[in-house]
C-alpha cells in the first residue's frame, strides 16, 4: 500500500538555540537567535549536536496532555495495554482500548514525533561532510544519530505492526534516509523484515562509532546501544545476538539493592540504570513526567493496579512490599515516588535486570540451551528484590513463562512487559475484577496502531 506520508518536521535551525545561547564567546553577537541558519549548524560537531539536543529535549517534554508528553508516555500507555495498570482519568482511553483509532492522538503522536526526529537525524547526516572539527568528534557525533534513528524505526514498528515472529514478511512502515520536504511523495510502506533490516544497520553502525563516554546517562552511548541491539534481537528471535549483547552491557551495571529498589525510582544515577529520562527542578515535564503521574502521592488522580497484582509476589519479596491497599480500596503501587524538588524525578528507559531476563529467556529458546545458566540470571534478578527466593528448577517452556512473570513483576510502569506479551503471541488476561477486564486473544489487531488518517490524505 502506498504511503501519503508527508513530514512536518521542527526546524532545524530553532535546535540550534539550545547550544547558541549558551556560548560565553556570543555574548556580543548582535545577530537574534531566531536568525541562526542551518550554516550555524552544521559548522562543528558541537554545534550540529544541538539537534541531538532538541529531539533529547521533545523526548522529556510536557505538551499539555498527559498521553503525549513524551516518550515516558509511550510506556505508560504500553502498560495501561497489558493486565496489571488501571487508571480512570487521562489514560482510562488506553486502558480500555477505546483510544486507537486513525484520528486519535494516542495513534498519531509517535509516528508524528519519531518521524520528526528521523527527519531531523536525516537532515544532520547529510551535513556532516560539512562539519569542521575532530574526526573522533563526528564520528561520535554520526554514531549517536544512527543509534536515535535505529531506535525510533524500532519504537514505530513495534507499534503499527505485528511483532518479528509472524509478520516479518507483512507491509511495515516507510524508511526514509534522506531529509524531506511537505513536498516530498511519501514512500511506500517497506516489510517488517526491511525495516529491521535498517534498524540493525543503523545500530550496528552506531556501534562501531561510539565509546561508553557521555556526560550524562540521558543521552545515547554504545551500552544504550547494545541495550537496544539485545532488544532487537530478541524481538527477531535471534537468540545468539540477544545473548551476546545483553550479556555485554550489564556488565557495566550492577543490579540495584533491595534497598535501591525502594528509593523510589527518580534518581538516573542509580547504577543499574543503563539509559534513563533526566529531570531537573529547571526543565522538567510537570505533570508530564512519569514518576509524577505514577506516584500515589500526588495530588492528581493516580494509576493503581489490578487486583491480582500484589497476588504474584512473596511476603518477602520488597517489590511486593511496596503494593499497598488504598483507602478508597485500590491496589496502589510505591514503587515510583515523588522527587524534591518537585516535578524532577527521572525515569528508568533501559535497566540491567531486562538484560539479565533478556539473556535468560534468549539462553532457554537456543537451538543449545543453557538452562542452567538462564535458571542462574533468574535468580539473580529474584534474589536481589527477595531474600527467601529458590532457584528455579524448571526447563523448557516452564521456565520462559518463569522469566516473563519476573519480568511483569519488575517493570511494572516502565511499558516492558506488554512487548513480551506480543513477542511471545500471548493474549491479553485481565483479572475478572480489573476496572476494565478485558481478555483479548493472542495476536489480534487490537494490539496493533492504525496508521494515523493525514498519511492518506
Amino acid at each position: 500500500m502506498d504511503n501519503k506520508y508527508k513530514i512536518n518536521t521542527f526546524l532545524i535551525l530553532f535546535s540550534a538555540i539550545f547550544i547558541l545561547q549558551g556560548c560565553e564567546s556570543d555574548f556580543l553577537e548582535t545577530k537574534p537567535s531566531t536568525s541562526v541558519t542551518a550554516t550555524d549548524v552544521f559548522s562543528t560537531p558541537e554545534s550540529a549536536r544541538s539537534v541531538l539536543y532538541a529531539i533529547y529535549k521533545q523526548w522529556r517534554t510536557y505538551d499539555g496532555y498527559a498521553t503525549t508528553a513524551g516518550t515516558h508516555t509511550l510506556s505508560i500507555v504500553s502498560d495501561c495495554m497489558g493486565p496489571d495498570m488501571c487508571r480512570a482519568a487521562v489514560y482510562y482511553s488506553a486502558v480500555s482500548y477505546t483510544a486507537f483509532t486513525q484520528t486519535s492522538g494516542t495513534v498519531q503522536y509517535p509516528w508524528k514525533m519519531f518521524y520528526e526526529n528521523i527527519n531531523n537525524i536525516n537532515d544532520l547526516l547529510v551535513n556532516l561532510d560539512d562539519l569542521t572539527g575532530a574526526q573522533a568528534d563526528i564520528d561520535r557525533l554520526k554514531g549517536e544519530a544512527l543509534g536515535i534513528r535505529g531506535y525510533c524505526y524500532f519504537e514505530l514498528i513495534k507499534r503499527y505492526q505485528h511483532t518479528y515472529g509472524i509478520a516479518s514478511e507483512m507491509p511495515g512502515i516507510p524508511i526514509y534516509t534522506e531529509p524531506t520536504t511537505a513536498e516530498t511523495l511519501g514512500n511506500s510502506r517497506s516489510s517488517v523484515s526491511e525495516v529491521y533490516t535498517q534498524i540493525l544497520a543503523d545500530l550496528k553502525e552506531a556501534e562501531s562509532l561510539m565509546t561508553r563516554d557521555r556526560s550524562q546517562k540521558g543521552y545515547f552511548n554504545v551500552d544504550v546501544v547494545k541495550g537496544m541491539l539485545a532488544r532487537v534481537y530478541l524481538t527477531m528471535e535471534n537468540w545468539e545476538n540477544a545473548i551476546k549483547y545483553a550479556n555485554e552491557v550489564k556488565s557495566y551495571y550492577p543490579l540495584m539493592s533491595a534497598e535501591e529498589w525502594k528509593s523510589g525510582f527518580l534518581d538516573v544515577s542509580n547504577g543499574e540504570w543503563i539509559w534513563g529520562q533526566v529531570n531537573t527542578s529547571d526543565e522538567n515535564a510537570g505533570w508530564g513526567a512519569a514518576a509524577n503521574q505514577l506516584c500515589p502521592f500526588a495530588d492528581a488522580t493516580y494509576f493503581w493496579t489490578s487486583p491480582d497484582f500484589p497476588e504474584l509476589f512473596s511476603s518477602t519479596d520488597i517489590r511486593g512490599q511496596l503494593l499497598s491497599v488504598g483507602a478508597d480500596g485500590k491496589e496502589l503501587n510505591y514503587k515510583f515516588q515523588m522527587a524534591d524538588p518537585r516535578f524532577s524525578g527521572d525515569y528508568p528507559l533501559i535497566r540491567s535486570t531486562e538484560m539479565y531476563l533478556i539473556e535468560a529467556e534468549a539462553m532457554v529458546k537456543s537451538p543449545t540451551p543453557d538452562e542452567s545458566e538462564a535458571q542462574d540470571l533468574l535468580y539473580s534478578v529474584q534474589h536481589r528484590a527477595d531474600p527467601d527466593a529458590v532457584k528455579s528448577t524448571s526447563t523448557g517452556q516452564d521456565l520462559i513463562d518463569e522469566i516473563l512473570l519476573e519480568k511483569r513483576k519488575e517493570f511494572w510502569g516502565e511499558g516492558i512487559y506488554f512487548w513480551d506479551m506480543l513477542r511471545n503471541e500471548m493474549p491479553l488476561e485481565r483479572h475478572p475484577d480489573h476496572y476494565n477486564a478485558l481478555n483479548i486473544p493472542a495476536n489480534s489487531w487490537d494490539f496493533i496502531f492504525p496508521i494515523p488518517e493525514k498519511e492518506f490524505l
